[in-house]
């Protein structure tokens, strides 16, 4: 199955010793979510600026 590059990116943040298939089968659902909003972009870039002047960004 193809991973898109956008939850690879993501994945790499991961902490923990959570199951492998367990976390990107998570993040490809927030991904999806958040497309769908505009917001992916700024969950990406509060993670890896790790800035608290990011936008909140919002789970539907």
């Amino acid at each position: 199955p193809f991973t898109p590059p956008i939850v690879k990116r993501l994945l790499g943040w991961k902490k923990g010793e959570q199951k492998e298939k367990w976390c990107e089968k998570a993040v490809k659902s927030l991904v999806k979510k958040l497309k769908k909003t505009g917001q992916l972009d700024e969950l990406e870039k509060a993670i890896t600026t790790q800035n608290i002047n990011t936008k909140c960004i919002t789970i539907p």
